[in-house]
């Protein structure tokens, strides 16, 4: 299984790496968190970076859209 870091995500989608954050913390995207806290290491298996873009492929979303969808 090959894992990719937050920013490796965020350069592959062309998205901020908060984006990517906000995903993982919404489980939009599935990674694992090892640590706690502001210096935690996020690893996303490359798979579910491949299933998200198929899931998402004919919506686009914005730091809004995903706002609005939470409530």
């Amino acid at each position: 299984m090959e894992f990719m870091t937050r920013d490796e995500v965020a350069r592959y989608l062309r998205v901020h790496r908060r984006t990517v954050e906000r995903w993982l913390r919404g489980n939009l995207l599935k990674g694992y968190k090892l640590g706690n806290g502001r210096t935690a290491l996020w690893r996303i298996p490359k798979e579910e970076v491949e299933k998200f873009l198929d899931e998402h492929e004919s919506t686009t979303l914005t730091w809004k859209n995903s706002k609005r969808r939470k409530n």
